[in-house]
């Protein structure tokens, strides 16, 4: 199975970057029920794989994250495949890191790559007519540097995704609250 861990995003976040897709007249926006920011892609496992995974994510006892989100960026290099809004917070890359630790120390290997916290709002065809590329930076000129009032994350799941042509479908398996715990 293709499985991901990913923060949950507070509703308020949802619900407004939702708001914000609405004027994007360019690519695929991504349903509401499927924005959220990865934490620790895994690749295919197996179920047994994801089962041990999902035992050692719930050893863990981490403080709630919280978001800010702010600033469109396409990632994909010169034919940019995704539109995402960036996040920052002061606790995200020290969860990344105590989630991408237990993920290694349940036998899963993960691609050594830097955390660029983000949540993709939509995907972009590779090859883009003019009057779709004038269309997208109209969109990025007017909502480029938007930033959304902070909201706390409260927990974050285990999915399952299902490859679709039309798009994903993400299956929680597991979710995991984060309470007041502190960080070491």
């Amino acid at each position: 199975m293709r499985a991901f861990i990913a923060l949950d995003l507070p509703e308020a976040l949802a619900d407004a970057l939702a708001r914000l897709q609405a004027g994007l007249t360019v690519g695929r926006a991504l349903p509401e029920e499927n924005l959220h920011l990865t934490l620790a892609f895994l690749g295919e496992i197996s179920e047994p794989k994801a089962r041990d995974v999902a035992e050692v994510l719930m050893t863990l006892r981490l403080p709630p994250v919280e978001l800010v989100l702010g600033g469109l960026d396409l990632f994909g290099g010169k034919n940019a495949g995704a539109l995402v809004i960036t996040a920052r917070g002061e606790r995200l890359e020290r969860l990344h890191d105590k989630v991408a630790h237990a993920v290694r120390a349940a036998g899963v290997a993960l691609e050594r790559r830097r955390f660029r916290p983000h949540v993709t709002l939509a995907r972009l065809p590779r090859e883009m007519p003019a009057r779709d590329r004038a269309r997208l930076g109209e969109f990025l000129a007017l909502n480029g540097t938007v930033t959304l009032p902070a909201a706390t994350a409260e927990s974050f799941t285990l999915f399952r995704s299902h490859l679709r042509e039309e798009g994903a479908i993400h299956e929680p398996l597991a979710e995991f609250p984060l309470g007041n715990q502190e960080m070491t």
